[in-house]
């Protein structure tokens, strides 16, 4: 499982440095795609394609092929170098307004990764979006 947070740069060729704590999860090879809010997601092979046969078996509908086009045309399988590192492609560093400092963070199966200043933005949405509410919503009790 996923968790924590950890910050880290891209150099200027758009690679970054995987954190220690999730590669071995990750494994040398997994999948990157566009996620929701403005992140991308990193996905586990195996989660991947859990994932991925969840889209394939929904019924075809309107939103069935956003949802598919959302994750699948915009996955990228990639490799971490010797260093760690993965290249994130452009497309997928533009769609998320990766540029130098990002935020990973770990979400149980998958992992998020964010520009620090957007996260900044999105968390300061859910101060004031009423957590306590949401976890109400959905019966969830600690």
């Amino acid at each position: 499982m996923f968790m924590g947070q950890y910050e880290h740069t891209i150099d200027t060729k758009g690679r970054i440095i995987i954190p220690a704590k999730y590669r071995n999860e990750l494994g040398d090879t997994f999948v990157i795609t566009k996620g929701l809010d403005g992140c991308l997601f990193i996905y586990p092979s195996q989660e991947w394609i859990d994932f991925a046969d969840k889209l394939m078996g929904l019924s075809s509908s309107q939103n069935t092929r956003r949802l598919q086009r959302q994750f699948l045309s915009k996955a990228m399988e990639v490799t971490t170098d010797k260093q760690g590192r993965i290249l994130i492609p452009g497309l997928l560093r533009e769609s998320a307004g990766l540029e130098k400092d990002v935020v990973f963070l770990g979400m149980m199966n998958r992992i998020e990764v964010w520009d620090k200043e957007r996260l900044k933005a999105e968390e300061e949405i859910e101060k004031t979006a009423g957590l306590d509410e949401a976890m109400d919503e959905l019966g969830i009790s600690l």
